[in-house]
């Protein structure tokens, strides 16, 4: 009997080294990355060349504008990123000023001084000069005590922001900048003054973009939608 026992024990014990060998001595193999980088790609805009950009030369193309007359501004947008994306621009901070007072400007306001000649600068633009805002749309910069009535009734573009397209990585766009000053324009205007910001807005166009990711407050007419 007890040699049995012995002889049992020797099996299990034979048994669990067999088992334990067979463990580690299935075909295996491993292969290991290391050194992995996550790069993010970039958005990057440059406006006429430069990034940031300077606006100082847009003051410049729209010096002495007077009824009749239209100013160009001509901006040339650059992807210098790795993605395409999205482009929008918007004209904000809208401020009016009398500037300067000539005499006919006093006798026509008699008393009641009016500088809102953002709501006479009538607003188109181009781009890659194929028209986007013409100015059979009626469009101007904001709407004041001047804003234009009846037929020539005009809808604001300032805070809205205008979708111009998308740029390929690499890609270039010409904007163009119609600004032109009412023909029905009279002396109360003289010599005032509109200050404002214009700003371009990049947006990736790759992945799942929704209407939630957009600008809040885009021109109708004149906005992205990515209902599907």
């Amino acid at each position: 009997m007890k040699r049995k026992i012995i002889g049992m024990v020797a099996a299990i014990s034979v048994v669990a080294v067999l088992l334990g060998t067979g463990t580690w001595a299935l075909f295996s193999d491993t292969e290991t990355s290391t050194g992995n980088v996550f790069t993010a790609g970039t958005i990057d805009l440059e406006v006429n060349d430069k990034n940031p950009w300077d606006s100082a030369a847009v003051t410049t193309e729209l010096d002495d504008l007077k009824p009749c007359m239209t100013g160009t501004v001509t901006i040339i947008l650059d992807n210098v990123g790795t993605n395409p994306f999205h482009v929008w621009k918007i004209i904000k901070t809208v401020s009016t000023a009398d500037g300067t007072t000539s005499e006919p400007e006093t006798d026509e306001e008699n008393g009641s001084p009016a500088n809102d000649i953002d709501s006479v600068i009538r607003y188109s633009m181009d781009i890659d000069d194929v028209p986007l805002i013409t100015e059979a749309e009626n469009f101007t910069i904001s709407a004041g005590a001047h804003h234009l009535t009846g037929d020539n009734a005009t809808t604001a573009v300032k805070e809205q922001y205008i979708y111009l397209g998308t740029i390929a990585a690499e890609g270039t766009m010409k904007v163009e900048q119609y600004y032109h000053m009412d023909r029905d324009t009279t002396n109360w205007a003289q010599g005032d003054t509109m200050t404002f910001t214009i700003e371009f807005y990049a947006l990736q166009t790759e992945g799942d973009l929704t209407n939630d990711d957009l600008p809040t407050t885009q021109l109708t007419g004149h906005a992205l939608d990515l209902t599907p």
